[in-house]
């Protein structure tokens, strides 16, 4: 390309530019007055200052309140689902713990680096990654690391027979646990991807659009409302042209207001918080299920295992899961 076709081309697409930023300042001032219009209605009309305010439908109030009350519904229940998008919420200490967790790599990565015998050595210590152990920051996740970290502390210090036990079964405790961490994960993802998501969507997408009809309704009603004053206000050389410009709006209002209807129908009926909600019920009874069942597959090993001074059974009475094990084992 050459230069003068390059100074061309820049100078057709500044050209442009300035076309297109003059269309829209044009734009902004011709529409500036009539929304700078509406807002002074509407401040008046909410201080009582006017009253001569156009009914809407009844219709179209219902469905007003109906689509509230959904868009209220969806967003009290996000309010509380959303902590499912947060994997520490069972465990308070998850953040403390993180910091502790780091630190201590750090420290060890430095004693290593100490004890490094050459340069080479050193160098894959420093690529090699440092952090903490990764796992879930959950509680079952916790409960399982005490429960491996006891169960060492346990083969170290109390040999034996009761040491033993008691260490099997920590260990055996300590790996439920960790199943029961990923399950939980497991069922934290899927309440945000088929609950959380989807009730966003719905505020996101067709509650939205329905918002904003109902705002492009209450912006043509208040125009309407303004040209209706100025013609009953006008002089009787304004009324003819007054007239045609209140009843272009009349038009307009009416349109529009007929649109806005038919989107909050489509709206309320094809959304169905129900069926959402009984998504969430039933990733949260599989979620149960799976974790009832891991923790009934561990309780023969208590039955079974020693404590520190005499064998003990889980007493039937007292726990009716363990009862109900028993009678199915027989049966």
């Amino acid at each position: 390309m050459s230069f003068n076709n390059l100074k061309s081309s820049i100078g057709q697409a500044l050209q442009g530019l300035s076309e297109s930023v003059s269309q829209k300042t044009q734009e902004m001032a011709s529409t500036w007055p009539a929304y700078a219009q509406v807002q002074q209605r509407l401040a008046q009309e909410k201080l009582g200052q006017i009253t001569d305010i156009s009914q809407m439908p009844r219709e179209y109030i219902d469905l007003e309140d109906r689509i509230d009350n959904l868009q209220n519904s969806i967003q009290v229940l996000l309010h509380v689902t959303r902590v499912y998008e947060e994997p520490a919420y069972d465990w308070p200490y998850s953040t403390q713990e993180s910091v502790q967790d780091w630190s201590r790599a750090i420290g060890s990565r430095v004693q290593e680096l100490s004890r490094a015998s050459s340069a080479s050595e050193a160098g894959n210590l420093l690529k090699s990654p440092v952090g903490p152990e990764n796992g879930p920051r959950t509680l079952n996740y916790a409960l399982s690391q005490a429960s491996l970290a006891v169960s060492t502390l346990t083969s170290s210090n109390m040999p034996g027979p009761n040491g033993e036990g008691l260490s099997s079964g920590l260990i055996a405790y300590s790996d439920t646990q960790a199943k029961l961490a990923q399950i939980r994960i497991a069922q934290d993802t899927q309440v945000q991807t088929k609950f959380n998501k989807q009730l966003r969507e719905i505020l996101n997408n067709p509650i939205a659009k329905a918002n904003k009809y109902r705002k492009d309704v209450q912006y043509k009603r208040v125009l309407y409302d303004i040209a209706r004053t100025n013609l009953q206000n006008a002089r009787p050389e304004k009324e003819a042209s007054l007239r045609v410009e209140m009843e272009t709006l009349e038009d307009q209002f009416a349109q529009i207001t007929e649109e806005a209807t038919i989107v909050m129908q489509e709206t309320l009926s094809n959304t169905h918080l129900l069926k959402n909600v009984a998504e969430l019920a039933e990733i949260q009874k599989n979620y149960y299920k799976q974790s009832l069942e891991l923790m009934n597959d561990l309780m023969p090993v208590f039955n079974t295992a020693k404590g520190d001074d005499e064998d003990f059974e889980i007493d039937a009475k007292k726990d009716p899961l363990a009862a109900k094990k028993v009678v199915d084992d027989d049966e």
